[in-house]
């Protein structure tokens, strides 16, 4: 006999923990079913292991230039075994931060969690086997949340399979540097790793289709890190197609590249594959479930329901936005829609949505880029302020980047930052794009010296200066200081 569920939440990511552990701690039954363990992509192969990854490899950087700090260190490199020991720290960061996401903790707030393979056999009922015994087990639930995340699309290059790459689910998992690494893709992942391998000592070849890496950003900003990869020794080939691979008598990896009419051929150690991402859907058996679905994404509406309006889906899988972030505020949309009614229920809203790039310098973006800011409104202003005029920056010997804010007519509607901290002084425009606040409201609040948040001081400054210096205020306030005289 099937076990009858208010909710059935499919996947213990990110989107999953929340959506369970929410229904749980209201007092709604709930089942959250896992296939391997609780926390999804970040935790075991995204952000978690990267931005650990990536400290190692500032370590290194920082390290090399010592002298610049005041120090002087000689025959800086890794030792037998350096490697292997960044990846052990890796994977005790992944550990430690594991405990909160631990079975027990679901438990307590009243999650059944439950770890097998799961599978629609109609719309109201799952059939599960059972990750430890292989055996079936049915429920039942009036309704659902698909939360399946995504995995790392492998492009269908001739070769590829058969020479052998690896992904983000891979590669921090490596116990010895590769010397020559070959990245597919120039997005946030390609541009992380990347520039990370680099600096621990391998050397990085990073091949991207597009016309730029990291295109989904400003100009300005992609611009400026591919020369800050370049001169830290990473290889760029942009507008160029990876076309075949083959293994050399050595046991090399040769990949062939394409450029316009143009061939060539790299040699290297590994392929890293980063070229985007596909829906974790294969096996549920969607169509028994009514749900409709393609190969890039499970469909919604504004309120994430799926066309089986009792079945919802958030995180990764729905390829919204594949951010932590993210998933967890779709999460949050489909827990209260899932128990409230009109007019209670809500709709997503993405206008206001950050995102970051761990690179050195960071990268951060909400709103819109100068470019889809002018093809929207046509007339607009952007403000610039540079790293270099900032204090802190030079404190912390880190001067490269800016911070671009475009306005249409006076209102913030995109927010650009390329520079130390990036990821974290974004939050000042989301917080004023998403409650309508202008630079002259955010130059109101006093920003502590030295901060590198005077970043956004400086931008309010700049635009409060362009006004002073219109010739209607020069004219009204030479007339004032006639009467105040």
């Amino acid at each position: 006999m099937s076990e009858t569920y208010d909710l059935i939440v499919i996947g213990g990511g990110s989107a999953g923990l929340v959506a369970a552990g929410g229904a749980g701690i209201l007092g709604a039954r709930v089942a959250l079913i896992e296939k391997r363990a609780l926390g999804g992509d970040c935790l075991y192969t995204g952000c978690v292991p990267s931005k650990t990854l990536i400290r190692s490899a500032k370590f290194a950087s920082d390290v090399k230039r010592a002298s610049e700090f005041g120090f002087e260190i000689s025959d800086f490199k890794f030792q037998n075994g350096s490697f292997a020991s960044i990846s052990n720290r890796v994977q005790s960061v992944i550990k430690t931060i594991e405990a909160r996401d631990a079975p027990e903790v679901f438990e307590k707030m009243g999650v059944r969690v439950i770890f097998g393979t799961p599978r629609f056999v109609n719309p109201n009922e799952i059939e599960i086997m059972l990750k430890d015994s292989g055996e079936i087990k049915n429920l039942k639930a009036k309704r659902f949340c698909i939360a399946t995340g995504s995995s790392p699309l492998v492009p269908p290059i001739e070769g590829l399979k058969e020479a052998g790459f690896i992904t983000n689910e891979e590669v921090f998992e490596l116990k010895d540097l590769p010397e020559r690494l070959v990245v597919l893709g120039g997005g946030a992942i390609g541009a992380e790793l990347g520039q990370a391998f680099q600096r621990l000592g391998a050397k990085v070849t990073l091949v991207e289709m597009a016309e730029r890496i990291l295109s989904k950003e400003d100009e300005e900003i992609s611009a400026l890190m591919t020369e800050i990869f370049r001169t830290e020794g990473v290889e760029i080939l942009a507008e160029t197609k990876a076309v075949k691979v083959r293994k050399s008598e050595k046991g090399e990896k040769v990949l062939t590249i394409e450029k316009g009419e143009k061939t060539r051929e790299i040699l290297c150690d590994e392929i890293l594959v980063a070229v985007g991402r596909k829906p974790n859907t294969h096996g549920l058996d969607l169509e028994k479930a009514g749900v409709k679905f393609d190969d890039k994404q499970i469909f919604t509406n504004e309120r994430l329901q799926t066309s089986a309006k009792h079945i919802y889906a958030a995180g990764d899988v729905t390829a919204h936005f594949q951010f932590t972030h993210t998933a967890d505020y779709e999460a949050q949309i489909v827990l209260q829609n899932c128990f409230l009614f009109y007019p209670f229920t809500r709709k997503i809203d993405f206008r206001v949505v950050p995102w970051a790039t761990f690179t050195e310098p960071e990268v951060a973006r909400v709103g819109l880029t100068e470019r889809e800011a002018r093809e929207k409104f046509g007339k607009i202003k952007t403000i610039k302020a540079a790293f270099d005029e900032n204090d802190r920056a030079h404190a912390e010997g880190e001067t490269a980047g800016f911070a671009k804010i475009i306005l249409h007519k006076k209102k913030i509607v995109g927010a650009s930052i390329v520079g130390l901290r990036a990821g974290e002084l974004i939050h000042e425009f989301v917080l004023a794009m998403r409650h309508n606040l202008s630079l002259a409201d955010l130059n109101k609040a006093i920003h502590v010296y030295p901060t590198l948040s005077k970043i956004t001081q400086a931008v309010g400054t700049k635009q409060t200066l362009e006004n002073l210096k219109s010739p209607f205020t020069q004219k009204w306030f030479a007339g004032y200081l006639k009467f105040w005289r």
